[in-house]
């Protein structure tokens, strides 16, 4: 967005005194202009958490446009968020990428207001986030765009880049809001400063269901890995350069700041935030040694003598030395998702049965005799419109189970292909088996795709999801990830990251100064 200079102009604002509000955005994107409206309704204080089926009773519902949207269709919308239907009965159109539900934090927005209210910029752990995303309802959805419809020439129809940039608005629009209502309470109110603004993110709680995603679509697991680790490699192989270690300073002090703010974590399996800060302190001072030839040597010393967390902090930052080969290997996202899954008929058993020895020897040594290893199954919830886990035979849900077993699968596969001859075809197997066409096909579509299956059983007793559904976010690119128990992650996107007002600007180190409220032209 930075880059190919994003514009985006809030063309329409109004707010009354309760906080219900109507606004309308412009964007124009590489030679594409679309539209994005939010609808504020009243706030009651009352803070809402949980149930993504809730439709449009939340505190904040928006739409954003594949192009841009006429006066009349814009009302339109409205008048369906307006109408609060209940969930999936909510109906839109295939002219809208998806919806925007968000909930106010009693808390941080309350905080926000007031200060500003009062002529002050606000401060302190209202800074993380003034609402939390509640989801992006699209691709098909209540009757939005598939992700295929969307013009293959869009900036957003590149996998969860619309998803991304959908609550890069919504953290727009809870500025916008907060700048809003302090003025309906005081005309003279203080708006966010531009370095202020820019530190407030948006809030998000992801659960367990996340973990159903990744089985359902390895290939993306896969892309997302292979990019990273490709990345990863060429930096650690960069030579070390005063301008890197600025570099990497700067991003060690705005972690840092994170980690500051961030609730504190209450799972002893996850380094805690004052650890986090002490190695990334000490992370800094070990970059300036002088004997540092390549950004490797810095990598290895660090994983010498600190936990997998910080390790894995440091490799992220590593990526911002080098901006621009992460930019070269980037469409590799886009293909990389694109990949089908499908049957090869005409494969024959040895052949598949070289794939299973040659993929999957880790899953084929689990002991699966134990009830533990296959205690869990997930399940979609019609009350809470997402997916949960129950536990078998306690739970009466069982025979509406999603996948996730793919361990499971890959034992009953590979028991049926050893009663076959080598020279049989994979076809007569299905014909015979066609319970195992998903099976067989996921195998021979992932064959020589690198980090494409979870090396675990989802299933088993002592899986923790959250240990997922971070990987899940952090790959999406989420900060201060907290587990508030092994079903459910929080945490925060986009703070610290620059404002539609700073896209015009070349001069990264001046950005920070500018008023949100300013208009890009």
């Amino acid at each position: 967005m930075v880059k190919e200079r994003w514009q985006i102009r809030r063309l329409h604002e109004e707010c009354d005194d309760e906080g219900a509000a109507r606004i309308i955005y412009r964007i124009e994107a590489e030679g594409h202009a679309f539209t994005y409206i939010a609808r504020a309704y009243p706030w009651d204080g009352v803070e809402k958490v949980g149930r993504r089926s809730d439709g449009a009773s939340r505190d904040m519902f928006g739409a954003l446009f594949v192009r841009v949207a006429s006066p009349e269709r814009i009302a339109a919308e409205f008048e369906t968020f307006d109408a609060k239907t209940e969930g999936l009965a909510m109906r839109t159109d295939a002219d809208v990428i998806g919806w925007t539900p968000a909930n106010r934090s009693s808390r941080h927005f309350d905080a926000a207001v007031d200060a500003l209210a009062r002529g002050e910029q606000p401060t302190g752990e209202c800074l993380n986030y003034l609402m939390r995303n509640g989801g992006f309802q699209s691709s098909g959805r209540n009757g939005s765009v598939s992700f295929l419809g969307i013009p293959s020439d869009h900036p957003l129809s590149h996998p969860f880049f619309a998803d991304l940039f959908a609550v890069y608005l919504v953290r727009l629009t809870s500025i916008d809001l907060a700048n809003a209502v302090a003025r309906r309470r005081n005309p003279d109110a203080a708006q966010l400063d531009g370095s202020v603004a820019r530190q407030i993110g948006i809030g998000n709680s992801s659960g367990q269901g996340m973990c159903v995603a990744l089985q359902r679509w390895p290939h993306w697991v896969a892309s997302w890995v292979s990019v990273r680790e490709t990345a990863l490699a060429f930096a650690k192989s960069r030579p070390v350069t005063d301008e890197g270690r600025r570099t990497l300073s700067a991003g060690i002090v705005r972690s840092i700041r994170v980690y500051e703010r961030a609730d504190p974590q209450v799972e002893d399996y996850v380094a805690g935030n004052d650890e986090m800060i002490a190695d990334l302190r000490a992370i800094a001072e070990m970059a300036q040694a002088p004997d540092l030839r390549i950004w490797n040597d810095l990598a290895v010393r660090v994983a010498a003598s600190m936990g997998g967390e910080s390790v894995e902090q440091l490799n992220s930052l590593l990526l911002d030395l080098v901006p621009e080969f992460c930019d070269e290997v980037a469409p590799y996202l886009r293909l990389g998702a694109a990949r089908k899954r499908s049957l090869e008929p005409a494969m024959t058993i040895a052949e598949l049965r070289e794939i299973l020895r040659r993929n999957y020897g880790w899953a084929l040594r689990m002991d699966r005799t134990l009830a533990s290893t296959h205690q869990h199954f997930w399940y979609h919830s019609a009350d809470n419109g997402e997916q949960r886990r129950g536990e078998r035979i306690i739970d009466q849900h069982e025979t509406f189970e999603s996948f996730i077993d793919h361990v499971g699968l890959i034992h009953r596969l590979a028991a049926v292909v050893m009663t076959r001859r080598d020279d049989e075809r994979v076809g007569d197997l299905v014909l015979d088996h066609p319970e195992l066409h998903f099976a067989i096909s996921r195998v021979q579509y992932l064959d020589g795709v690198p980090y494409a299956e979870i090396r675990g059983g989802l299933a088993d007793r002592n899986f923790r999801p959250s240990d997922l559904i971070r990987f899940f976010l952090a790959s999406l690119g989420i900060r201060g990830s907290v587990p508030l128990s092994i079903r459910y992650v929080r945490g925060t996107f986009y703070q610290d990251h620059p404002l539609p007002a700073e896209f015009a600007d070349e001069r990264p180190a001046a950005r920070g100064d500018r008023r949100l409220a300013e208009v890009v032209s």
